[in-house]
């Protein structure tokens, strides 16, 4: 690297379900589906970092990190 920059970290964090998220659905006026689901919706949230110079990555798993810690 040079004197000024000691560490380059790239990082990225994702969110990992195990069912199909519903986001937009259309349907004609009165003729709504009922759409079920398991009940069971369980998230992975997965954190990572890359140190460009090394190659060095750091990980992390967690299944319960607090609401709205990744978007």
């Amino acid at each position: 690297m040079n004197d000024e920059i000691d560490y380059l970290l790239f990082e990225d964090e994702s969110m990992i379900r195990d069912y199909q998220a519903i986001q937009k659905t259309w349907f004609l006026r009165g003729k709504q589906r009922i759409i079920r689901t398991t009940g069971n919706h369980r998230v992975i949230k997965l954190l990572a970092t890359v140190d460009y110079a090394t190659g060095e990555i750091v990980w992390q798993e967690d299944e319960r990190a607090p609401r709205g810690a990744i978007r």
